[in-house]
């Protein structure tokens, strides 16, 4: 038999992209540069739908339980939490989250390995609220900051699109795509709009993302 093994991964610039402000059904003109890290590939740059973003750095103490609800609005197509980078590279952090939405909050997933690196995505969510509940399991220097995201995705948001086909990318290569990102849509107060331009071979691999950001959305 023959096994062969690759190594891909691609970069996005900018990383993230932050647009200040945008106008609801307004596409915000954008450009964005792709380079390949690792061994050639054929593959495009592709957009996602938009989200309903919470991003915080918190500070948590050793056996600590940090809950936060999120209100999933109707054909949200998926929920994510993820939390990492902490500040103590000892912490061991582990997340849950419960699906609130009957009333009574029913476990739904989780990640809760021996570090802080975590994340829970449940497809297709049901409407209502959410909760995700972050468990300080150890923290030997006593406390630790850490990054936290939680995002919903929804169509009613708007899109990240950009243009791009598939062709060879050679190891090293780069190149540079142009895209629109539209906010169709408000997210509540204290959240933004995320989504991402991905790095997707011709089989639909993914091998690398870039975030995108929109912090205020205005009629």
């Amino acid at each position: 038999y023959t096994l062969t093994a690759s190594i891909l991964g691609a970069s996005v610039s900018p990383n993230p992209d932050t647009i200040t402000s945008a106008t609801i059904g307004t596409p915000v003109a954008r450009s964005y540069t792709l380079t390949n890290l690792f061994g050639a590939f054929t593959g495009r740059a592709v957009g996602t739908t938009l989200g309903s973003a919470l991003q915080a750095v918190p500070t948590i103490a050793n056996g600590a339980q940090q809950p936060r609800f999120v209100d999933v609005t109707p054909g949200s197509t998926s929920l994510r939490a993820t939390i990492g980078s902490p500040s103590d590279p000892a912490a061991d952090l582990d997340l849950y989250v419960y699906n609130c939405t009957s009333g009574t909050c029913v476990l739904a997933g989780q990640s809760a390995d021996g570090d802080a690196e975590e994340s829970v995505t449940i497809a297709n969510p049901a409407a209502g609220t959410w909760a995700v509940l972050v468990d300080g399991f150890s923290v030997p220097s006593g406390s630790t900051t850490y990054n936290y995201v939680d995002v919903f995705t929804n169509a009613a948001f708007g899109t990240v699109a950009v243009t791009d086909a598939n062709a060879l990318r050679p190891a090293g290569s780069s190149w540079t795509v142009p895209g629109t990102v539209t906010a169709n849509a408000a997210p509540a107060a204290g959240r933004v709009l995320l989504g991402n331009v991905q790095v997707r071979t011709d089989t639909n691999v993914l091998v690398g993302q870039g975030d995108v950001i929109v912090q205020n959305v205005t009629p």
